[in-house]
């Protein structure tokens, strides 16, 4: 199916879902060489040393969020690498800022084996990949910029922030999973409000259920 060598680099804290990607990519795409790497520190020591064409990247690692990572690395090598978003987070709220930050796509992990293999093929043959829902919604943005939902205004570190106190953490909580100060989750939890245009718990809740 390939005729040229491609090199993808797998950047996940999880080994299991870098095994299965590994044999994903080895079954279905013989003529590639496969790197992995399960810190962004490691995937940049990699990217120095090798002639990487791809990368399949997670968002969340215990040294923090990987947009900074996708930032850095467009601006260092423009498209010469081609970023995909891998990750079980919701690619409606997530997309927008990767792709902005430089990604050339984003899959959802919770996706079926058959979509992860033609997305990959898309991805390795194009350089992008995008959902159909997700085009949707990049057009109906785009032609009703007014009309994008609210949460789409946050930052990454704010998004993660915002889901762990939908899921009932409290500040003391979140500062201790994120490894910040408790004021640092005050001042971020003061500043999701603001952008909403909401001032309590439930009224975030219900803004990622519509959402």
């Amino acid at each position: 199916m390939e005729t040229n060598t491609k090199s993808v680099l797998i950047i996940d804290d999880h080994s299991i879902v870098r095994q299965g990607v590994f044999l994903l990519i080895r079954k279905y795409f013989p003529n590639t060489n496969i790197f992995e790497a399960s810190t962004l520190n490691d995937g940049k020591t990699i990217i120095k040393k090798e002639n990487i064409n791809f990368i399949i990247l997670d968002i969340n690692f215990p040294e923090g969020n990987s947009l900074n990572f996708v930032e850095n690395l467009s601006i260092e090598y423009g498209d010469s690498i081609k970023i995909l978003i891998f990750s079980a987070l919701e690619e409606t709220i997530y997309a927008f800022n990767f792709i902005k930050a430089g990604a050339h796509g984003f899959l959802s992990k919770l996706s079926e084996q058959e979509e992860i293999v033609r997305a990959f093929s898309k991805f390795f043959e194009t350089g992008k990949y995008l959902s159909d829902e997700l085009k949707e919604r990049l057009l109906d943005n785009m032609i009703r910029k007014s009309n994008a939902s609210p949460i789409e205004m946050l930052s990454i570190r704010e998004l993660e922030i915002a889901r762990l106190l939908v899921a009932g953490l409290s500040n003391n909580e979140i500062a201790s999973k994120l490894y910040i100060h408790k004021s640092t989750v005050s001042t971020y939890k003061t500043r999701i409000f603001e952008k909403l245009g909401i001032n309590n718990i439930p009224a975030l809740l219900n803004l990622f259920n519509l959402n």
